[in-house]
């Protein structure tokens, strides 16, 4: 006959087995710790302006139009709205609405939120304000909506576009006001340039090519028509020539 185990060590297997219970308890739940999720990505619009690659500054008589006229910029302002996406392989479209104002000394990096990942085939937009918008009073009363109203006996609603700066006519720099607005002169562009937007957070960047706007389909011609407010056919071909202004990329 077996002589029962001294009361003392019933004791130590009994703690010596809370150990090793406990141990593997609290192994257990190192291992089952919920994962910190990750803040969502945000995104940004951003806007760059060049002349043919060639940063845009203010005030220098730098750049020549496809005419051949050399000139200055003194002064940018204008809207963009209505910028879809365009998604590919499985993709969807996706819309940012706007508008965003564009000025001289204005913010040039707007923050729009999470955009969706995927790969882009390229993008569309407006230069200017879609026609629910461009009305009188149709944007919020801040001093940049103010400064762009169009005129009522022209319209109303609101300038799509200011680009002024000075032209060398070879006697003189007389000034030139490249003024578009009124809805039959809403500028849609088209940008066929594929792009990735990555899970993270990144940049989607719009490059305003200002030659662009004196370029095709039609050559402008600064000293045929320096000021274009009012004329239907100046109107139009800044119109037309503003459809592929622009270009696109992601930045991450």
């Amino acid at each position: 006959m077996h002589s029962p185990i001294p009361f003392s060590w019933s004791v130590r297997w009994v703690i010596i087995a809370m150990v090793v219970l406990n141990v593997a308890s609290c192994k257990k739940e190192s291992d089952d710790d919920p994962v910190v999720p990750q803040p969502p990505a945000v995104h940004g619009l951003v806007i760059e302006h060049h002349v043919d690659g060639a940063a845009a500054v203010l005030d220098a008589m730098n750049y020549i139009t496809e005419s051949g006229t050399t000139y200055s910029i003194s002064r940018l302002n204008y809207y963009i709205s209505g910028i879809v996406l365009q998604g590919m392989n499985g993709t969807a479209n996706d819309t940012i609405k706007g508008p965003y104002y564009i000025g001289d000394q204005g913010t040039t990096r707007f923050t729009l939120g999470t955009l969706q990942a995927g790969e882009y085939s390229g993008a569309g937009l407006f230069l200017g304000l879609p026609p629910d918008l461009n009305v009188t009073g149709g944007l919020p009363n801040t001093m940049e909506n103010v400064n762009m109203a169009w005129p009522d006996p022209m319209g109303g609603g609101y300038h799509f576009l200011k680009l002024e700066g000075h032209f060398d006519s070879g006697i003189s720099t007389p000034g030139f006001a490249m003024h578009v607005g009124n809805s039959a002169y809403l500028a849609q562009v088209v940008i066929a340039q594929p792009f990735t937007i990555t899970s993270g957070s990144g940049d989607l960047v719009l490059r305003f090519n200002l030659n662009e706007i004196f370029r095709t389909p039609h050559t402008y011609d600064l000293a045929n028509g320096n000021y274009s407010m009012g004329s239907a056919t100046l109107m139009g071909q800044l119109r037309d020539n503003a459809a592929d202004a622009f270009s696109i990329e992601y930045r991450p």
